[in-house]
């Protein structure tokens, strides 16, 4: 897991020149990521372009695996973020095709997979990546992000000149970026979305999406979508149930995950996610399938917090043999005092304020030395945890079937979840509505947070936002609710921040359901085991949750990983202070796409309006403040 930084001459310029500007550059760029690799430093500058390397240390620790790394005849170069989890068996297939190797690393198999099969190889790796090569042979770059985003690529085109780089902070730092993109601003503030497509919050700046390869040859950038998620991908295995089916992908995606030259550790809640993939670690540890014979757990607690699930977390870890918990208390005083440089690590705004929350046990954990920790991100939205969100789409889906079980359903959302009939009805109701108009309204008539926002704002970026689902009478709402999540919003915005939030503090994160496998098999079986009479992941509740304690795998509550911003907002003396200085201050007032004093009065009578995104709009000024943003 690294850092990687480049610039490549779109047009031709002197060979002096090129080596000069992209030395310096680098060298900056490389500064200002440190963080994703303390343990190298790496530039190499070869005319038309020049690569640069944070090295953070996980497999083949030696300096032989350092980048950036050239093949034998030092005509392919190649700069790597991530992880190739079955690096071991594409290198025994390389090896038997002739190849031979001078490391350990996974570096060296994607180097010689691009000598063998060309920009094919993408489709040999399973693992998290966003990679750069370029090919002196050709005169082109080859660029690539993993299928489902896990690792960052951004770029920018300035001056016939390609910037990219794995944060955004170091394109900031060599462009001088200023000007925000007001419409991703809008629908930041209105909506609480990022949409992932292909924009960014800074002007003229792009993310390269997931399962995307970057072609440069010339001046000419060419995009190509090679893999895209979808129904009925997972090729079955006959002679398995899908229960099977799922307990064998799992627990190879879990010990495919321990594959380190450095230990693993895991982040654990109270939840069936990572209770899970503890007790597979477990398992396979008593199997003797794992080199670690000992794993330790790092749990976040916040004292007081009603929705705290540290005491969940303690008796379950009393059913592991090898796994000791570590308890990580979550200082309220010391999140405020650290709230800036938090919010430039994270790059841009962020949906949440757990993401800072999540921020703080990151830091606990490098201070304990942990390199690698494993979580059990994407399987809410891959085998449909978050009941709250996708009962809309799920009951229409019910209604309109043939073969659908609308009012059990319903009744069972209503008596067993929770739910009021009232509440599911507008779920309903919101599931068939045009997307971009469901959003305005909430934010209208629930947050209230339009009346904030200068209507010429509103008005110039309002049609920006495309929806990316739309309600079908044809049926298949309810998968097509959960592909957009994983493709177009929710997961998307997890992951950036878990790799930024993880990253700046020198840690990798890990996770076993985000193994495109585990998603191609969650859309290639019933959706009746994934969610049922009101029951959430039904399928991992059939399989390993037999193994977990009832207390977890009976509980219908889905609480996520949250952390008490109201709390601190209404009764933290420090953070009142913060904030009261933020209102207040001239910054503040003198931004255009708002009206400072309505907010100014929210803030100041902010437990008569719930609703509000009280978070969006201080997480929006103290980024602009940070980044020194000019336009808004």
């Amino acid at each position: 897991m690294c850092g990687i930084n480049g610039v490549l001459f779109l047009s031709h310029q002197p060979q002096i020149q090129t080596e000069q500007t992209c030395q310096t550059v680098l060298q900056l760029m490389n500064d200002t990521i440190a963080h994703r690799g303390p343990d190298s430093d790496g530039i190499v500058v070869k005319s038309p372009v020049g690569f640069g390397f944070r090295r953070l240390s996980i497999i083949d620790l030696s300096s032989s695996a350092n980048q950036p790394m050239l093949s034998k005849d030092g005509q392919v170069m190649l700069i790597f973020n991530g992880e190739i989890y079955n690096y071991l068996e594409i290198k025994q297939q390389l090896m038997a095709l002739g190849h031979t190797f001078r490391t350990d690393s996974d570096t060296e198999v994607i180097l010689n997979s691009y000598l063998e099969y060309g920009e094919s190889c993408i489709h040999h790796f399973n693992g998290m990546w966003a990679f750069a090569i370029y090919d002196f042979r050709k005169k082109r770059l080859f660029c690539s992000r993993d299928r489902l985003g896990v690792k960052p690529f951004y770029y920018c085109v300035k001056d016939q000149l390609l910037y990219f780089s794995s944060e955004l902070k170091s394109l900031h730092a060599v462009l001088k970026l200023q000007q925000a993109n007001l419409p991703k601003v809008y629908e930041y503030l209105a909506y609480g979305y990022r949409i992932n497509d292909g924009e960014t919050f800074f002007e003229d700046c792009y993310e390269l999406l997931p399962g995307t390869n970057l072609l440069v040859e010339g001046a000419q950038l060419i995009l190509h979508r090679y893999w895209k998620l979808g129904e009925n991908l997972f090729q079955h295995d006959p002679a398995l149930s899908f229960q099977e089916e799922y307990v064998k992908l799992f627990e190879s995606a879990v010990k495919l995950r321990y594959r380190s030259d450095v230990p693993v550790a895991l982040l654990l809640s109270g939840g069936l996610d990572s209770t899970s993939i503890a007790k597979v670690t477990d398992n396979l540890i008593q199997r003797g399938e794992l080199s670690q014979n000992e794993i330790h757990a790092f749990i976040a607690s916040f004292p007081g917090f009603d929705e705290d699930e540290t005491p969940i977390a303690r008796e379950f870890i009393k059913t592991c043999k090898n796994i000791h918990l570590h308890e990580m208390v979550i200082d309220s005083e010391k999140t405020v005092d650290d709230l800036e440089n938090t919010i430039y690590a994270l790059d841009h705004p962020v949906f949440s304020f757990n993401v800072v929350a999540h921020h703080n046990i990151m830091q606990a954990c490098k201070q304990r030395g942990i390199k690698v920790v494993l979580n059990g991100q994407g399987s809410d939205e891959a085998f449909a945890g978050y009941d709250r969100y996708i009962s809309g789409a799920y009951l229409v889906n019910q209604l309109i079937s043939r073969d659908g079980n609308f009012v059990e359903e319903f009744k069972a959302l209503n008596k067993f979840n929770g739910y009021s009939s009232f509440f599911l009805c507008a779920q309903m109701l919101k599931s068939v509505m045009n997307q971009r108009f469901s959003a305005y309204l909430r934010a209208k008539y629930q947050e209230k947070s339009l009346a904030c926002l200068d209507p010429g704002f509103v008005k110039d970026a309002y049609d920006h936002y495309k929806p990316t689902y739309r309600f079908s009478t044809q049926g298949n709402n309810f998968t097509n609710y959960l592909l957009k999540q994983i493709k177009y919003e929710g997961l998307n915005q997890i992951l950036h921040y878990e790799d930024v939030s993880s990253m700046s503090q020198s840690i990798e994160v890990r996770s076993p359901f985000m193994d495109y496998r585990m998603m191609e098999f969650a859309f290639s079986i019933p959706n009746d085991l994934k969610f049922k009479n009101g029951v959430t992941k039904l399928i991992q509740r059939q399989t390993i949750g037999k193994m977990l304690p009832k207390s977890i795998t009976e509980s219908r509550k889905k609480i996520g990983f949250r952390a008490p911003f109201v709390d601190y907002l209404s009764s933290d003396p420090n953070f009142k202070i913060y904030v009261s200085d933020m209102m207040n201050s001239q910054r503040f007032s003198a931004k255009k796409i708002w009206k400072a004093n309505k907010i100014q009065h929210v803030f100041e009578n902010a437990k008569q309006h719930p609703n509000f995104p009280f978070w969006r709009i201080i997480n929006l000024e103290v980024w602009s403040k940070v980044y020194n943003i000019t336009n808004l």
